[in-house]
């Protein structure tokens, strides 16, 4: 037993009869180990995430530079996915490549659906940001996948969104969640433009998984806007 389990314990029988005390701290102790053996299992899946992500990246032909970049954020990565609270079904983080860095070309010859590789009918030039994210090859977390907007047109799922304190992803960062999650509706990249009015979306429902772009105000049933913590 730790020292922060024993400062616990010490805490609970401050508050007990003497006469009770030896059946609470059984039942104490008991409680405590199980909370310590859920935090080391948490604590464990959160690294197999993070090294199948990088395992993957490499698998599927990232040049090993930017494999070097994310991979040397572990310990960040580990230690704020700690600190915070992942919401229900929720991807607890995921690896960005700035579109600076890999082509969003490139990048979607890293989405697969089944022996299906990914293209793009969007070029570089049509798409800008809404939103500030890093220069170099960074971290998201808490990502919501674009299930909880299924439905919604990008514009009204966008004012859900920021009522959440949240934000749509950009383009690359919905191509990472393609990446690395088995997502199969289609993403809204609320994160990003294509021209005035439009919103890169990620067709993932299909044979082909491909990038293009939807009306910001059309609504589908298989549409949905993914996003992240602000």
């Amino acid at each position: 037993m730790n020292e922060q389990t024993v400062e616990k314990l010490v805490e609970v029988l401050r508050e007990v009869p003497p006469e009770e005390r030896d059946e609470v701290v059984v039942k104490a102790k008991n409680q405590l180990e199980e909370e310590e053996k859920e935090s080391k299992r948490k604590k464990e899946d959160l690294e197999k995430l993070f090294d199948s992500q990088i395992k993957k990246m490499i698998d599927r032909g990232c040049p090993l530079e930017i494999v070097n970049m994310l991979r040397e954020q572990r310990d960040r990565v580990l230690q704020k996915v700690s600190e915070i609270t992942i919401g229900k079904k929720h991807i607890p983080f995921l690896p960005v490549i700035p579109r600076t860095f890999l082509s969003i070309y490139t990048q979607m010859q890293m989405v697969r659906n089944g022996d299906k590789i990914g293209y793009t009918y969007l070029k570089p030039s049509e798409i800008t940001d809404v939103v500030e994210t890093p220069a170099d090859p960074y971290y998201i977390f808490d990502v919501e996948d674009g299930e909880a907007m299924l439905g919604k047109s990008p514009q009204n799922a966008e004012k859900t969104i920021k009522q959440q304190n949240r934000r749509g992803l950009t383009e690359v960062e919905v191509i990472a969640l393609a990446i690395h999650t088995d997502v199969r509706h289609c993403v809204d990249a609320l994160g990003s433009r294509c021209g005035s009015a439009g919103v890169p979306t990620l067709w993932l429902h299909d044979a082909e998984p491909r990038l293009d772009w939807v009306n910001l105000d059309g609504a589908r049933d298989r549409w949905g806007a993914a996003s992240c913590p602000q």
